[in-house]
């Protein structure tokens, strides 16, 4: 998973989600991401800390440690991942790519892509193949390759013999997850995965 947001805690949290890391130091965290300082002792140390708003700028956050208030962290941690989650989608442009619309040029440089030597992730989901070109997730229709007479298992039979694409679905737990917690935004897995 790429790591999207930090959590500075001086006592590991358990079921952290993948693309959150948890630091004990605020100098091993990139405070250009989402970050969640966790403790009262260590979010009175930043300027803008405010014990009512427990936000502290535009991308860093306070909470409570589990034993100063354990329900308003369990709230303040769901609230963080929401964050992280909207953040991350809307940092990313989605576009479905219709092969009724698009002309055999276009369709033949996506393919291309699929072919390329850049190490990249695809994300196969209800018949869809979703992956990242730049910034934007692109998402093309199985279902519309066949109805256009070209065969699907060829198209991911080639991606699985291309060493620098990988696949993900539902049968790997952690997509599993990161799907449920996704919602109706599915589409914007490939955002959360590592091209490592």
């Amino acid at each position: 998973m790429k790591i999207l947001g930090y959590i500075v805690t001086e006592k590991k949290l358990s079921g952290v989600y993948g693309f959150v890391k948890q630091v004990t130091d605020i100098s091993d965290a990139d405070l250009t991401k989402p970050t969640l300082i966790v403790g009262w002792n260590l979010a009175k140390q930043f300027d803008g800390y405010n014990i009512l708003d427990r936000r502290i700028s535009e991308n860093m956050f306070w909470t409570f440690t589990r034993t100063e208030n354990r329900s308003i962290l369990e709230s303040d941690l769901v609230k963080f991942y929401d964050f992280v989650k909207n953040k991350s989608i809307s940092d990313c442009k989605y576009e479905f790519v219709s092969i009724f619309h698009i002309g055999f040029g276009k369709a033949k440089k996506l393919v291309n892509i699929l072919n390329s030597k850049n190490k990249r992730n695809i994300y196969i989901s209800n018949d869809i193949l979703y992956f990242m070109y730049g910034e934007t997730i692109i998402g093309i229709s199985l279902v519309e390759l066949e109805y256009c007479k070209i065969n699907p298992e060829k198209i991911l039979k080639r991606i699985d013999e291309n060493a620098n694409l990988k696949t993900f679905s539902s049968n790997d737990w952690k997509i599993y997850k990161l799907e449920k917690f996704l919602g109706n935004k599915k589409y914007a897995v490939p955002c959360f995965i590592d091209n490592k």
